[in-house]
């Protein structure tokens, strides 16, 4: 018997990325519940603690804070699959997260005007005793600032959309028109590498089939 599929993420991109996870399985139903965990709180633990290199470092936080979402969802609903994700932007030693504020957002997506940086995101995998994670990372480099960039920029930072996003732009938006090249999976960036996910949930959903 399937079980319970639940996406700990209220991430709309998120969302229809997994939507079509799912209907690859046949499956067309999930549940969604986002899960409320300190984030600040649990990054400052692991960058106290880790002694590893700065890129260690954030794929151990990024993967950690996915799992510990998709925990978060799993006590409340024991029985069902869950999967938890996070993202995260770096340009250099720097973890570039949500904005605070609109000056916030328009100095970040500035820093990154002709420079090279990599945009993390964890995947946690859930299912009663079994738990996974992987890390996927895709390294974006955009266009150098000039006066067309810096209308559009105001622009989309006006318009909120800068404030629910790590590094303070979705790439599937006006942001895709300040990107140079792209080295990794797209998908990666919008916050859900699905070609990955897709493997690796295919393979849970067989073993639990079998059971």
């Amino acid at each position: 018997m399937q079980p319970q599929i639940i996406l700990a993420s209220q991430s709309p991109r998120r969302q229809e990325l997994f939507k079509l996870v799912l209907s690859s399985h046949g499956i067309k139903e999930f549940a969604v519940q986002a899960a409320e965990i300190d984030e600040k709180r649990i990054e400052a633990e692991i960058l106290k603690k880790c002694d590893e290199d700065f890129p260690d470092i954030v794929k151990k936080l990024v993967g950690e804070l996915a799992a510990r979402k998709a925990r978060v969802i799993q006590k409340i609903n024991p029985r069902a699959l869950v999967v938890g994700a996070d993202t995260m932007a770096v340009l250099g030693d720097q973890i570039l997260g949500k904005p605070a504020d609109e000056i916030a957002a328009y100095q970040m997506i500035k820093a990154l005007a002709g420079n090279t940086h990599q945009v993390l995101t964890g995947v946690s995998i859930c299912y009663r005793n079994h738990e996974e994670r992987f890390v996927a990372t895709s390294t974006i480099r955009f266009y150098p600032w000039d006066h067309q960039m810096k209308r559009q920029v105001a622009d989309y930072v006006a318009s909120g959309k800068a404030m629910d996003k790590a590094g303070a732009y979705g790439i599937q938006e006006e942001a895709g028109l300040w990107v140079k090249w792209i080295k990794g999976d797209y998908n990666t960036i919008v916050g859900l590498p699905i070609a990955k996910l897709n493997r690796r949930l295919g393979e849970l959903l067989t073993q639990i089939a079998s059971q």
